[in-house]
């Protein structure tokens, strides 16, 4: 597993990025989204959206493209599994 944090604002940007790009939603196969709204994600303290995502999704070719420059923008910031676990109980690292 990988580890994120975002602000609300971005995070809902990448969703609408990534949706576009793979047709979501999608009326065949019954998919509405890539991931899940931020409303339905925890947070920390500073409001920012918490996510926890497979490794192997951030090795497809969308996400692998994106994530290097969120991170290096400063618009995603990859945190540890304790950082995860201390937002939300009852998930160890």
């Amino acid at each position: 597993m990988r580890y994120f944090r975002a602000t609300p604002a971005v995070y809902a940007d990448i969703c609408a990025q990534l949706d576009a790009a793979y047709g979501y939603p999608n009326e065949a196969t019954k998919t509405l989204r890539t991931l899940p709204l931020a409303a339905d994600l925890p947070s920390d303290g500073q409001g920012r959206v918490c996510l926890a995502v497979s490794a192997e999704y951030c090795e497809f070719n969308l996400p692998s493209e994106l994530l290097p420059q969120l991170i290096a923008a400063g618009l995603v910031e990859e945190i540890t599994a304790e950082q995860y676990a201390a937002v939300v109980p009852n998930v160890g690292p």
